[in-house]
């Protein structure tokens, strides 16, 4: 069963406010609301946040918006969507994390956004290939059924081996829904499913099933090696290898920082707001930290030469 974990950027959450032409957003018995006391209370609690993501954003989209696309957008919504087990499933995902669809696409175009900076920005030497591809395994394709009783996995494993079909069980028996009405199947690379599940698959030829039931914290497994591809020569696998490599580079907080803190001092970034003229920090401050750092240590060379002039003067 895959992890459900939803990408990890930050949701960009805009600041939308509509309103009337007298810059009214709401009204009581009390009075009025402006748009610049909305502004105020928003920027207090969100605003540093929000406007580091629309900068991001937004710098972003003017160097990589041309390939970051609505069709490629929306062909990830749907890949994620279709890993959840289809549309109802996953709306009801993202409902219970705060998403709309919308909020998601977003989300899913600022994260292809920074994939495409990181890849930019990002070259792999000869020798971290080969190391990856020395450790590399094929995507499988296995099949399983899942309950929450290991008696049930048991008894199932024995219909198994008395010739029932496999499919049959899964769509019948297994609580994953998301694979259940597909006979179980699921394809897999390394480190996409839980480790219980990915090393029992691993001992499997093709054809075989699990002899026993495998226990993960979604419940009892009972695991078939449905498809085990050989590995390719370097060559061959060598495309896959530098994505998977990317996807290594995008789990790195730490070097996404510093490739969009690259990005956003080429930028020329102002902020008007004396408020939130700090919501940018994070990305500008490495340089001028650097440079202050240099100068400093220019001070301290200068001081000391000055200091040995004096003692050589007064030696003198």
């Amino acid at each position: 069963m895959k992890k459900l974990i939803l990408t990890t950027a930050t949701v960009l959450a805009g600041l939308a406010i509509a309103g009337c032409a007298d810059n009214t957003v709401a009204s009581t018995t009390a009075g009025k609301i402006s748009q610049d006391e909305l502004y105020e209370a928003m920027k207090t609690t969100a605003g540093s946040s929000t406007l580091q993501q629309l900068i991001i954003k937004d710098v972003l989209t003017e160097k990589y918006g041309k390939t970051v696309t609505d069709k490629k957008v929306n062909a990830e919504y749907k890949k994620q969507e279709e890993s959840y087990g289809g549309a109802d499933v996953f709306k009801n995902v993202l409902a219970s994390s705060g998403f709309t669809d919308s909020s998601y696409k977003d989300t899913i175009r600022l994260n292809l956004l920074i994939e495409a900076a990181v890849k930019d920005h990002t070259k792999f030497t000869d020798e971290e290939i080969q190391t990856a591809y020395d450790a590399y395994t094929p995507p499988m394709t296995a099949a399983h059924i899942l309950v929450a009783d290991e008696d049930k996995a048991k008894d199932l494993i024995k219909q198994l081996n008395d010739g029932a079909d496999f499919a049959t069980l899964a769509k019948e028996n297994s609580t994953d829904t998301g694979t259940a009405e597909n006979g179980g199947e699921l394809t897999f690379s390394t480190g996409e499913m839980v480790p219980e599940f990915e090393e029992a698959a691993a001992k499997l030829d093709e054809g075989k099933i699990t002899t026993e039931p495998v226990k993960s914290e979604y419940g009892y497994h009972i695991i078939k090696m449905v498809k085990k591809p050989e590995k390719g020569s370097l060559k061959e696998e060598r495309k896959t290898i530098e994505d998977q490599l990317l996807q290594e580079k995008l789990a790195d907080s730490a070097g996404i920082q510093e490739i969009l803190s690259t990005i956003m001092q080429d930028a020329n970034v102002v902020i008007n707001d004396e408020d939130l003229s700090t919501a940018m920090d994070g990305y500008l401050k490495s340089s001028d930290t650097s440079s202050s750092t240099t100068e400093s240590k220019a001070s301290d060379s200068k001081a000391t030469d000055s200091s040995t002039a004096d003692s050589e003067s007064s030696e003198k």
